[in-house]
């Protein structure tokens, strides 16, 4: 039996001059009342608004405010000459491409090194104008930096850039540096000289101990790898994979790896590439994580929030959390990207959710395809259950 007397409107705020005394008195001692709270609770009813608009920064105009920066700043820019990305929808919080994310473009000048330090925003660099005689180095690492490959710099790891060439090197940078400040935990030390010593030989790099053979006397280490995916490694892949079409609304999108543990490539973002086939027409979805994305080759569009965006070589994009979008490959070459994704961090807390189904990591792995004509035993013998037809 249902108790009358005590059922409320659910929709009806309390109000009334004597709450709204009370309220005012207990604010003055840093106390809120939990039904001042309730227009925020209705807010959600449909999940979260996302945080910024998608947008495209064009190559064209990227490139030549990098060089306008690096006449600008002259010498004092050393290590410096780098522009952001911001996101015209986030007006509030910390700066960044997402509410997650800061992508940029840095540009290392001829016979310039970049000074040595760290710090607890995670970064990575992907390559776009670069020479196998520039790098950068990593916990004493040195990593080449070739056009379109992928250095990683994990959190706290001492990393410097060094240019000895005399042509420009360019690359794009993202950073966890939304999330890092949001939480409040924002570390920074610089090295104190230009350059961190570098490992003696090659036997000591982590970078060797995350390929196929591994010291078998020692414990692997997993997290802060300073890890260097060649694109002499990644375009034969992608070559592999030929006429692969993938899902209906990624496409093929294939992770960089944890060399070690398979998994994402560092702990707070998620590295893909992704081909879209000529002719390819994503369907409209959401996620709850954010990402940028940067156009290595091909031309096509993405569609955010109902509106378009053309996407040309060098362009960088911003898709904010939630919000519905979509890829398109009009051109009758392969659109490939290089995108980075929250996910890892979405995903570890549980809050993951895609509309209208789930994608990642919802599709069992390719299954032994041989049976025997005659059965001698279950075809799933000793087998896991992801392996059988």
């Amino acid at each position: 039996m249902t108790d009358t007397a005590t059922q409320v409107d659910q929709d009806a705020l309390p109000e009334g001059p004597e709450l709204e005394s009370y309220d005012a008195k207990i604010k003055q001692e840093h106390i809120i009342g939990q039904w001042t709270m309730e227009p925020l609770l209705d807010a959600a009813v449909g999940g979260p608004k996302p945080r910024g608009v998608g947008h495209v920064w064009p190559w064209s105009l990227t490139r030549e405010r990098l060089g306008e920066a690096s006449k600008v700043l002259g010498p004092r820019g050393i290590g410096r000459c780098s522009i952001v990305f911001l996101n015209p929808g986030i007006t509030q919080g910390p700066p960044g491409s997402t509410h997650t994310l800061a992508a940029g473009v840095q540009v290392m000048r001829a016979q310039e090194v970049c000074w040595s330090h760290r710090h607890t925003m995670s970064a990575l660099r992907f390559i776009i104008e670069g020479n196998s005689d520039a790098f950068t180095v990593v916990d004493g690492e040195p990593l080449t930096m070739n056009k379109f490959d992928l250095l990683l710099t994990p959190r706290m790891a001492w990393h410097d850039h060094h240019n000895p060439t005399d042509s420009e090197v360019v690359w794009l940078d993202v950073l966890d540096l939304g999330l890092t400040l949001s939480l409040n935990q924002a570390f920074f030390e610089p090295f104190g000289d230009a350059s961190q010593p570098q490992r003696p030989t090659n036997a000591d790099s982590q970078g060797l101990r995350s390929r196929l053979l591994r010291p078998v006397g020692e414990n692997p280490r997993s997290t802060r790898l300073p890890i260097r995916y060649a694109w002499a490694d990644i375009e034969p892949v992608l070559d592999e994979y030929a006429d692969t079409a993938g899902d209906a609304y990624d496409g093929l999108a294939l992770r960089y790896a944890n060399p070690v543990t398979g998994g994402p490539t560092m702990p707070t973002m998620d590295c893909w590439i992704q081909q879209l086939v000529p002719g390819f027409e994503g369907k409209l979805h959401r996620r709850t994580t954010s990402s940028v994305g940067f156009v290595i080759s091909g031309k096509g569009s993405i569609e955010i929030e109902g509106k378009t965006h053309e996407l040309v070589p060098g362009d960088t994009f911003a898709v904010p959390n939630y919000a519905w979008h979509r890829l398109s490959n009009g051109s009758d070459e392969p659109l490939r990207l290089f995108t980075v994704h929250d996910l890892p961090v979405i995903q570890s807390l549980g809050l993951l959710y895609e509309e209208p189904e789930a994608t990642i990591g919802t599709r069992p792995a390719p299954a032994v395809p041989g049976i025997p004509q005659k059965q001698t035993y279950r075809v799933d013998a000793m087998l896991d259950r992801d392996e059988v037809r």
